[in-house]
């Protein structure tokens, strides 16, 4: 399959999972609870934490039935769905909605022409231990330890591309450029290619995706590293989220 042929296929695989029924435009809400129960817009019963990493519904219907949430669990009431959303430890209630009217109204992720000029070439330098702070789209922050650096030239300017491990263990990047809030969404997401044993790599700004938060603002997204803020247009890869009528 060629280039261009490749981009499109995972092109139209991003729009196929943005636009799903229970897909990221879904999400209607993101309900931090305690331990007293309190209700939840758009859902029956009381919520609250259990105070041992759970989440339990009470009062539901006239039973007054009671349903426990743990880890990847969900429950349905109607069309909507309950999901809990582990945090580093703190636990939200999660509701997606298909009849959201951004998820009904969710027609297609605008993106760049696909350009093999923008698949860059980087060497890969591992870290050791070091840690910097993410800060997420709401000011919370905390420390995460990254796995290296991508070192490669953009409009012939040396810079550098801080990577973590996300949880399938692939080399993933959050980044900002000249284009955000212009030509594209405020910041994007961004997996790498695993390098070589001698730390060739591979950029591929093509592949540069919208973050949940772009779908749906109760999202709690991590923002970009000062050090993956460029200046320079990347007029690649996904733009904006596009709406219908």
């Amino acid at each position: 399959m060629s280039f261009e042929n490749e981009w499109r296929e995972w092109h139209r695989a991003r729009e196929g999972y943005a636009g799903a029924e229970y897909g990221p435009a879904a999400l209607e809400s993101t309900n931090w609870l305690i331990t007293e129960p309190a209700a939840v817009e758009g859902v029956p019963g009381l919520w609250a934490l259990t105070g041992d990493g759970a989440i339990r519904g009470s009062e539901l219907g006239a039973s007054g039935a009671v349903v426990t949430l743990r880890g990847a669990e969900t429950i349905r009431f109607g069309r909507r769905e309950l999901r809990v959303f582990d945090r580093r430890g703190d636990l939200a209630l999660r509701v997606f909605n298909p009849r959201r009217p951004q998820r009904e109204r969710f027609s297609a992720i605008d993106a760049y022409p696909p350009r093999e000029g923008w698949r860059i070439a980087a060497v890969f330098e591992p870290a050791q231990g070091e840690i910097i702070t993410i800060t997420a789209v709401d000011g919370r922050q905390h420390e995460s330890e990254i796995a290296g650096r991508l070192r490669f030239e953009l409009d012939g300017i040396p810079r550098s591309l801080v990577v973590t491990r996300n949880g399938q263990g692939a080399l993933s990047a959050v980044f900002a450029d000249g284009t955000n809030g212009i030509e594209t969404y405020r910041f994007r997401f961004l997996t790498v290619e695993e390098p070589a044993p001698d730390g060739r790599a591979w950029i591929d700004f093509n592949r540069a995706y919208l973050p949940p938060c772009a779908f749906s603002d109760q999202y709690l997204c991590p923002q970009p590293p000062d050090e993956n803020r460029y200046t320079s247009s990347i007029r690649a890869g996904e733009r904006a989220v596009v709406l219908g009528g």
